[in-house]
């Protein structure tokens, strides 16, 4: 009755079929004669099984579900079909006997589908007790209220899941024998008809996405089929299909009833794509004709049909247009119709960008949904982890390349931008929501040596407009605008741009600046700067131009602005221009600075970690060791220690810093609470790193193994046992014997306690670094406890299965014990590698004369192998 134990079942149940049981009939109780075939004899019983759960589902699904699920005997008659022969059966009793089961589980799945189909076709299956279902008495009150939502809809969907795949397998097994409607084998004409009929009615009805994509699963099974049928009544079903399918889209008559707006239109794209997956190719290297015909109708309504229409005197979003783009969408996702949409993408994208525009809001999402599917086609799926934030020049493409690919967008992109940028009431007003789109694409794009040869797609046309998205009151914009600059400048622009939007900012009074054009055009100057840094280039302030007169003008920036985000944007101005020009006053400036908004920290709002970062950074390359403890005090007033410790984390010249920062961790670490395990495992990384081995340890040592039991992630797992390595041994040397050995029977107690019970990759790796570097505290020869302890870590973690653990296990272990034959290969060969270890072990043991709980851990062992093998 449950999912594993049913996929364990059908396997079984198919290594039964697969053994010559004489004896078959008698063990299931069949009576039927035909002994010799133990796939129907199986196949027969279950459905005998499956029947009876079938009465139980009419009378009351509830108890259905709990007690006798349907999708399990559903499961192992499909797992028999699938080792089904039908070419090996050639006498009339033996087809006709296979025809009346073939016959009757159609008749019990369709039967089945009826059960539980509406729960996977209401508008929300997820939490659905449909009472009205099922018979209940009084007495099945108390039983049903045991069952949940959830163990009902995992019925239900499981079992439609199953019916699908026994379709599917039936229309493989028959639809290869008809010739037309009288002559067949298994699965006569109507029956497939029936089958047919039953796969696109879930997909035009199921509302549980598990549903419809696995019916698409088998519905695509059975296209293929007819596709490539002989019979030329089958061949055709599926061109009718797809003909009807593009009439109920362009004629707007798919049922509102039974497709879905707000889960993308349901299993409507299923239900077309699976058609039209096997489509035959006429010749090769052209489109298949329904695929193009399709596209056709799909972009001609996104493109021609108004956003809303008139029903009833109200006014509605018009449901076929948002149908037509979530269909389109899928056709371009879908990489089996690659090929057939390159011809598309031009002006699929063309109509995703002015979809933005839409003043319905299930058009922009679907219009946005389109956008990101066609720019994956164009570029690829993201290959760095940070996707938007660092995108890989293996997802990019010259602008020169990507224009004459869609020369069509450098139009639409320089009509739209000049549009929306025109005046500041068009900047500011909802179509410009488009420049999202523009901007997500240009970003993607980067300056090629050719640039300018083809006069009609000069990108210095689009430059001023770009540029000008700095006003936009919308941030994701303004970020993108920074960052979609760079693909229209050559590096040889770079401080021409810069001067220039210095000298804007220079040029525009306190009074008359606005602050979303302020953080604008300091994000693009910024991220000019960023560039310069990852391709080396060197920034040369212009001669005309006072470094004095450009501070003293902007200082409002810091000193009169109420704004975060701005001031942090303008320091990190400032840090780009220090890291290019060294100047004693703009050193003494941003000093200054630093000072005032340390003063100010009660009054951050937003951005304080941004703010934090920054501030950090700066304070660590001017060397202004002075106003650390301020920072700290301001990191606790903006609550943004995570920020500052990942910082330092980044920066390598910590020296100075080092014993005030190494204190205000120590304190961090015994007074936090792990209300944020992220923040302490950063700052046990940091710890790592500026460990001062003069120092005694033990209180912060004992307060790590005391938070370990309530750690969650494994990576503050790992943390933690990484970090108490390394403060083990400074324990040791400043602590009696006493608390010493009470220190290092708790390190034990919280090792064992892990090697005991959940396995994991990082902590195992992280296990063997505490025994690695703190042996000389772990293991003591004048303790048999001690030593027992260390080796009962070294022989479990020797038995991990997982390659990482195997590979640091190889790594560690000759550091620990001096043999040759535990490195190079024989060493990496786990089980050659656990002989030699057993050696030293016994040879340690043999020096107690109380071996008992050396015994007791060969057995404890002993036992764990047992039960490894029976598992």
């Amino acid at each position: 009755t449950q999912p594993p134990e049913t996929a364990t079942g059908a396997t079984l149940v198919q290594c039964i079929a697969q053994i010559n049981l004489k004896n078959l009939s008698q063990l299931i109780h069949s009576e039927n004669k035909n002994e010799n075939d133990q796939i129907y004899l199986l196949i027969n019983h279950i459905t005998n099984r499956l029947d009876n759960e079938v009465k139980q589902a009419k009378t009351n699904l509830y108890q259905a579900a709990k007690n006798g699920p349907m999708y399990g005997c559903l499961s192992g008659i499909n797992a028999l079909l699938n080792i089904f022969i039908g070419d090996k059966y050639d006498k009339q009793d033996e087809i006709n006997q296979w025809r009346d089961l073939f016959a009757h589980l159609i008749e019990v799945s369709l039967e089945i589908a009826s059960i539980t189909g509406p729960v996977v076709s209401t508008s929300s299956p997820e939490g659905m007790l449909p009472m009205e279902l099922t018979d209940i008495n009084e007495k099945d009150e108390e039983c049903n209220s045991q069952i949940t939502s959830q163990m009902l809809l995992v019925c239900c969907w499981r079992t439609i899941k199953e019916i699908s795949l026994l379709f599917s397998r039936l229309g493989q097994i028959g639809i290869k024998f008809i010739e037309n409607k009288d002559q067949y084998r298994f699965i006569s004409l109507t029956q497939i008809d029936v089958i047919c009929n039953y796969f696109m009615e879930q997909l035009l009805k199921s509302r549980h996405c598990g549903a419809y994509e696995l019916a698409y699963t088998g519905f695509v099974i059975i296209c293929e089929q007819l596709w490539n049928s002989s019979c030329k009544e089958l061949c055709n079903l599926p061109i009718d299909w797809i003909e009807n399918g593009i009439k109920m889209v362009e004629e707007n008559s798919l049922d509102k009833n039974k497709l879905c707006l707000t889960r993308r239109s349901g299993g409507l794209p299923f239900y077309l794509q699976s058609i039209l997956t096997d489509e035959p190719i006429k010749q090769r290297g052209q489109q298949r004709t329904y695929v193009a015909k399709l596209m056709d109708t799909l972009l001609n309504i996104i493109q021609n049909d108004p956003d809303t229409i008139q029903v009833e005197g109200q006014t509605l979003e018009n449901s076929r247009k948002i149908h037509a783009y979530n269909t389109a969408r899928s056709f371009y996702r879908n990489q089996r119709f690659a090929n057939d949409v390159l011809p598309y993408i031009e002006r699929g994208l063309h109509l995703s960008i002015t979809g933005f525009t839409s003043s319905i809001w299930m058009i922009r999402n679907s219009a946005t949904l389109l956008l990101s599917t066609i720019v994956q086609r164009i570029f690829g799926p993201s290959k760095t982890k940070d996707g938007e934030e660092n995108i890989s020049k293996k997802n990019s493409m010259t602008s020169r390349e990507f224009f004459n690919k869609y020369p069509s967008l450098f139009h639409l992109f320089y009509q739209q931008l000049q549009q929306t940028t025109s005046t500041r009431s068009s900047i500011e007003s909802l179509s410009s929501s488009c420049l999202f789109a523009i901007l997500l694409i240009l970003r993607r794009l980067y300056p090629s040596p050719l640039d300018g040869i083809d006069c009609s797609l000069t990108l210095d046309k689009l430059l001023p407009f770009v540029i000008k998205c700095e006003e936009s009151p919308l941030l994701r914009i303004r970020e993108h605008s920074s960052k979609a600059l760079l693909a229209l400048i050559h590096h040889d622009q770079y401080s021409t741009i810069i001067h220039q939007q210095i000298k804007q900012l220079m040029k525009v009074s306190k009074d008359h600046m606005r602050q979303n054009t302020l953080h604008g055009r300091l994000l693009q100057i910024n991220a000019i700067f960023l560039s310069m840094k990852k391709h080396h280039l060197v920034f040369h302030l212009d001669p005309t131009y006072n470094l004095q007169e450009m501070l003293s003008s902007l200082q409002w920036c810091i000193y009169q602005n109420n704004c975060s985000l701005t001031q942090y944007c303008y320091l990190e101005f400032l840090y780009n221009i220090h890291c290019q020009i060294n100047s004693n006053e703009l050193t003494n400036t941003i000093n200054e600075y630093i000072n005032f908004m340390l003063k100010n920290g009660d009054k951050v709002t937003i951005g304080s970690d941004d703010l934090t970062r920054i501030l950090t950074r700066l304070i660590i390359r001017l060397e202004n060791v002075s106003v650390l403890l301020k920072l700290f005090l301001f990191v606790e007033q903006t609550q943004t220690e995570l920020c500052f410790v990942e910082t330092l984390l980044l920066e390598n010249n910590l020296s100075l810093f080092e014993n005030n920062i190494r204190q205000w961790i120590t304190d961090l670490l015994l007074t936090m609470d792990l209300f944020n395990e992220q923040l302490y495992t950063k700052t046990c990384e940091l710890l790592l790193k500026m460990i001062d081995k003069t120092n005694n340890y033990e209180r912060l040592t004992r307060r790590i193994i005391h938070l370990i039991d309530k750690l969650r992630r494994p990576m503050s797992l790992a943390a933690s046992f990484d970090l108490i390595g390394e403060l083990l041994p400074l324990c040791s040397s400043t602590s009696n014997n006493n608390d010493e050995e009470d220190l290092v029977k708790l390190v034990y107690d919280r090792m064992n306690d892990f090697v005991d019970g959940e396995n994991n990759d990082e902590c195992a790796c992280a296990i063997l670094n505490v025994l690695n570097k703190a042996r000389t505290c772990l293991y003591n020869p004048s303790n048999a406890k001690s030593v027992c302890d260390y080796w009962k870590l070294i022989l479990k973690l020797s038995s991990f299965s997982s390659d990482i653990v195997r590979t640091k296990f190889t790594k560690t272990m000759p550091l620990i014990i001096n043999d040759k034959r535990l490195t190079g290969v024989f060493g990496a060969n786990c089980y050659l590698t656990q002989n030699v270890l057993f050696e030293y072990f016994i040879s340690d043991a043999l020096l107690y004369s109380s071996g008992d709980i050396f015994v007791n851990l060969i057995m404890n062992l002993f036992h764990d192998l047992l039960n490894d093998i029976h598992s």
